[in-house]
């Protein structure tokens, strides 16, 4: 074997190379993420994350909204409920101011208190009217005396067991508006108290055919009545706030998983490039901007893969900072080249067509690897750049494509410290007997 360049040296390095172009790109998933307990997510309080405080302003926002509708709503319906309660008790109280005999009742002294045919005939009526609408709690006539405030009952019909006898006192200090009910048909503005209960009432006039105010009529609906319709009007609005809440949560659950997953996908991926990984990939198949910043980090990852790999390849022939250099200058390289003065070192082995001929080629292959791998570290240590190997021979140069003013120096110590490496490996090869073989 006399030609020194032996082909079977540089097999192994080509090899190499194309495994590593054929590694497949991996999608980063969560089920690999917790296999691997890599989750840079975790780095984060839960009520920091983003998708978290996002739902909770979002949904936080959206039930205080709600929550004025529903309170809105809850009073308008009460308002109209109370208003057509009341609307109803003005017209029952009208219609009987209507139907009854006023000046009948005004043959009667104002305190009277036996009970005629007149008093069992209202009261029928009254009793007739009241179990008819179940709204009504007591229908009653009052006469006015002297006193604006010291009324009388002429006629009292109550569904309760408290009614007022013919003649009985009834004080109107605490409800003004019954004292209107003598001019004018009218009805309370809201609940009222009394020895009676808590009622709403409405009032109208008896008149006489000559004009006279004798009395009024008066018709009751008890607070138990307009408590079934608070409570009613307070069920259904909880039942509306239940199912919006219900609603509201399903939504901001589902924006909240359609953020947070992509999120995740995004900070792992990224976490796993920073640790040196270039394979993963994120392939987020959406049409928004998460899909976009996912294609582009994407492309990102390839573009780190194969400026990595075409420094992996420059690192089998150049030291990895004189790769990092060259690779990092952002100007384009043209051909032609740049005049620099550098140091320039040659070695190679003496006898080494005597050494192939008397070992096999396996034999060969393994020693010269070695031998060109130990030189090939020392040069890189002393920031030399190999141009060739030879066989045997190594050509390296000091001062490009990295330029430093002590290249000479450099390239001296490189090679003193090439010759105390070769003596080392001259030791190893004589205690394997690799030596004996070429002597």
């Amino acid at each position: 074997m006399t030609h020194k360049q032996d082909p079977l040296v540089y097999d192994a390095p080509e090899w190499t190379v194309a495994s590593e172009l054929a590694t497949p790109a991996v999608a980063v998933e969560p089920a690999a993420i917790r296999d691997a307990n890599f989750n840079p997510i975790r780095e984060i309080r839960a009520f920091h994350r983003f998708h978290f405080r996002l739902t909770l302003l979002y949904g936080g926002a959206v039930m205080l909204t709600l929550g004025l509708l529903v309170y809105l709503f809850y009073s308008l319906w009460s308002h109209s409920e109370i208003e057509a309660l009341q609307r109803r008790l003005t017209a029952i109280a009208g219609s009987l101011a209507q139907t009854i005999d006023a000046d009948a009742i005004a043959a009667f002294p104002i305190r009277h208190e036996q009970t005629s045919p007149l008093h069992q005939q209202i009261y029928k009526q009254f009793e007739y009217l009241a179990h008819t609408d179940s709204d009504v709690e007591s229908i009653y006539i009052l006469r006015p005396s002297n006193v604006p405030t010291e009324l009388y009952f002429f006629v009292d019909f109550a569904k309760g067991e408290q009614q007022g006898k013919p003649g009985q006192f009834y004080s109107a200090d605490e409800t003004p508006v019954l004292l209107k009910g003598f001019t004018k048909t009218v009805v309370e503005d809201e609940p009222y108290q009394d020895a009676y209960g808590l009622t709403l009432s409405a009032y109208a006039p008896l008149v006489t055919r000559s004009g006279e105010k004798v009395g009024l009529v008066g018709v009751d609906v008890k607070s138990s009545r307009l408590e079934q319709m608070q409570t009613r009007v307070l069920v259904a609005s909880g039942i509306i706030l239940l199912v919006s809440i219900a609603v509201i949560a399903l939504v901001s659950l589902v924006v909240a998983r359609s953020i947070r997953e992509p999120l995740v996908r995004l900070i792992v991926g990224t976490g796993a490039v920073a640790q040196g990984n270039l394979d993963v990939r994120l392939r987020l198949r959406r049409a928004d901007e998460f899909g976009l910043l996912g294609k582009y980090f994407d492309k990102m990852a390839e573009e780190l893969k194969e400026r990595q790999t075409l420094r992996d390849l420059f690192g089998r022939y150049l030291s990895e900072d004189v790769a990092r250099s060259v690779l990092a200058r952002n100007q384009n390289l043209e051909l032609g080249g740049q005049e620099v003065v550098v140091t320039v070192l040659f070695c190679d082995l003496r006898d080494y067509t005597t050494i192939s001929e008397r070992l096999s080629p396996m034999q060969m292959v393994a020693m010269i690897n070695e031998y060109l791998g130990v030189m090939n570290l020392v040069i890189d240590e002393h920031n030399g750049c190999v141009i060739e190997f030879l066989g045997d021979g190594i050509l390296a140069v000091f001062g490009a494509p990295q330029q430093f003013p002590e290249h000479a120096e450099m390239g001296v110590r490189c090679a003193i410290a090439m010759r105390e490496a070769l003596q080392e490996l001259n030791q190893k090869w004589e205690q394997e007997g690799i030596a004996d073989r070429w002597r």
